[in-house]
């Protein structure tokens, strides 16, 4: 049962930013992903130009803290989806500000989508959100990609330059996360040239600040040595499905 009377932030990024606050007095490590991570760490995600409505908030933590981040949510006032939670396996749990019709969706341990990716590793980092490589993975593993993921996407490459590790975005660990998984390959590579053709669209200045950082990437992920278990599966090619298309969750707060 949520805390009654508790008058949660009408704000999403003040209202994220309290439940990892909260998370990190009780000694929980939580961290935002999704749009309203971008807008803590991207300038550009609060310019007009890649601005986009944020309402709901992701979050990602550890499945042995299950029980904790529980209480957390409960005690800021944030109401359970009680059944899901329960039959979720301990995967992943999904809470709702009734207030402000806002939904919560933490992820636990490994997130998962059309492909699935273990963060726990990033959940040391310092600041609200996952390390911006991170952030990307979980927009370009969006098979069917849309307007929101590339706004986000496109905010991020405007900021952030591509580096061998976390300072930037990491072509390194995407090259090699795409060397050893064909279907992550695809996607992202697919993704990667969507995206630079919408950069095409822009000014002329901050449109070649972005497709130079994303050839370079793709670059660094092409020029990358390809494991055996990529090679067999390349061959195969489109003939068989590389990812998975996620349930739609068409809940209503009520």
């Amino acid at each position: 049962m949520a805390t009654v009377g508790v008058l949660l932030p009408a704000n999403g990024l003040e209202a994220a930013t309290a439940i990892i606050l909260e998370g990190d007095r009780r000694g929980v490590r939580l961290r935002l992903f999704g749009g309203i991570a971008f807008k803590a760490i991207c300038a550009s995600a609060n310019d007009p130009l890649f601005e986009r409505s944020n309402k709901d908030i992701d979050i990602f933590g550890r499945r042995e803290d299950a029980r904790e981040i529980m209480r957390v949510m409960v005690q800021l006032g944030y109401r359970p989806r009680e059944v899901f939670n329960r039959l979720s396996m301990g995967k992943r749990l999904i809470y709702y500000d009734v207030e402000n019709r806002r939904r919560v969706d933490i992820f636990l341990d490994e997130f998962e989508m059309c492909h699935k990716f273990d963060f726990k590793s990033s959940l040391s980092c310092d600041g609200l959100a996952l390390p911006i490589t991170d952030l990307l993975m979980t927009k370009l593993q969006v098979v069917e990609i849309t307007e929101k993921e590339f706004k986000d996407l496109l905010a991020a490459f405007a900021d952030f330059d591509v580096s061998a590790d976390e300072a930037g975005i990491n072509a390194r660990r995407l090259s090699d996360l795409c060397s050893k998984d064909w279907g992550v390959y695809k996607t992202f590579t697919t993704n990667l040239q969507l995206l630079r053709g919408r950069a095409l669209q822009l000014d002329r200045e901050i449109s070649a600040l972005i497709t130079s950082r994303i050839d370079r990437l793709l670059a660094s992920i092409d020029s990358h040595s390809k494991t055996l278990a990529w090679r067999i599966r390349a061959k195969i090619g489109e003939k068989a499905r590389w990812y998975q298309l996620p349930d739609q969750d068409t809940d209503v707060i009520t």
